[in-house]
């Protein structure tokens, strides 16, 4: 009996260690969440595999269901949160990043009566509106003549798929963050049908 319940403490010290080895990840009953946040933009550009331009903030995420039931995936469920400043962003789509001219996100900073609000300017040349990054609402127009940047397929086709499964997907995730940050500034939110979990990087 004694030998039993000594094998049962080194189990849970070992299974105690396995977990305090592994950072980057979250998880509950039904989804786990495991991620990496580059900002080194030459990390960036290799995981890529093209430059992008300085503020943003890529997520290597993999995300693994636990449910009988196939759970519906998307770059929708993420937010990124700096705790240096209190800033948050929304997961972009590649076509805010690389999209035509006149459309692709910037980082900007608008004041209201409450105090510093930060937010996304729309348009290239730092005169655009000051948005929610939550609420940012593109209207592109006409947009079938303006050819497709190497960029955007390139984001397109690294960004975490938008599905439904059971089975573990990966892919990246793409943030716009002003000032400067350090990975350990960073927190990653979940909010999707897997319920809510936030994760820290190291």
């Amino acid at each position: 009996m004694k030998l039993l319940i000594l094998s049962l403490i080194v189990s849970l010290v070992v299974f105690a260690d396995d977990i305090k080895s592994l950072p980057n990840q979250a998880g509950n009953g039904d989804i786990d969440l495991a991620g990496t946040a580059l900002l080194d933009s030459k990390e960036i550009e290799q995981v890529v595999g093209a430059p992008m331009e300085p503020g943003y903030v890529v997520v290597r995420i993999k995300v693994s269901p636990r449910t009988l039931n196939a759970i519906r995936i998307s770059a929708d469920d993420f937010t990124l949160v700096s705790r240096k400043d209190g800033e948050k962003s929304p997961a972009l789509v590649p076509s805010q990043i690389a999209g035509p001219a006149d459309f692709v996100l910037k980082q900007g900073k608008a004041r209201s009566s409450g105090g510093r609000m930060h937010g996304i300017s729309i348009g290239g040349f730092g005169t655009g509106t000051a948005v929610d990054p939550g609420t940012v609402d593109i209207s592109q127009g006409d947009t079938k003549k303006a050819p497709d940047s190497p960029l955007l397929k390139i984001l397109e086709s690294k960004m975490l798929p938008d599905k439904e499964t059971k089975e573990p997907v990966e892919g990246l995730l793409y943030f716009l963050l002003d000032g400067k940050n350090k990975v350990k500034d960073l927190g990653l939110l979940y909010k999707g049908p897997a319920g809510r979990l936030a994760m820290d990087f190291k």
